[in-house]
């Protein structure tokens, strides 16, 4: 997509942090200047967002035919009141523009004839897709292990299966119209 995308939207983010820190302590002429520095960097970030949301795009509605799309809530999950995630990861939440991401993959998925599905991802890690058993204590353990047959799967492997059998459930003309196997 774009070699470490992230990692350089990253790094302008803490330079507009560090500049805007600066420009509350700057007097009259020089703080100008440093709005100016700060509106070209929020053009950059605004740049790089846009490149990797259309070059991510066009990867997946050249490579697949069904795009499942979590409903990802950014809004509530970065309110303050009964937030988990620190201010930084929020941040960086919001400047990748999750929901924009959204409506343009709708569009080009529309425009290329592909299907997007939004899919609700609650309980995917949680669930052992194999057994259908719920295991409440996960917390930050990267596999995840079966109590009824002693079998271990990676977590993100488990979810996205998880998340692949829920589609295919819940959406039952997906499953009769295309040829999919159910692994």
């Amino acid at each position: 997509m774009g070699e470490n995308a992230n990692l350089k939207i990253q790094k302008l983010c803490f330079k507009l942090d560090k500049l805007i820190s600066k420009i509350s302590k700057a007097k009259s002429q020089q703080k100008k200047r440093l709005k100016n520095a700060a509106t070209r960097l929020r053009g950059k970030i605004k740049y790089l967002v846009d490149e990797l949301h259309k070059k991510t795009a066009r990867f997946l509605v050249n490579n697949f035919d069904v795009i499942l799309l979590p409903t990802f809530e950014t809004s509530i999950m970065s309110k303050k009141a009964k937030r988990r995630i620190r201010s930084k990861s929020v941040r960086q939440m919001l400047t990748l523009s999750h929901y924009k991401f959204k409506q343009f993959i709708k569009h080009k998925a529309n425009e290329f004839n592909k299907i997007v599905i939004d899919v609700n991802e609650a309980y995917t890690s949680k669930t052992v897709s194999w057994t259908g058993e719920i295991i409440s204590n996960l917390e930050g353990s990267k596999i995840i292990k079966s109590r009824m047959d002693n079998r271990t799967m990676n977590r993100d492997l488990n979810g996205a299966r998880g998340i692949y059998l829920r589609v295919l459930v819940d959406t039952p003309w997906l499953r009769d119209n295309l040829n999919l196997c159910i692994c």
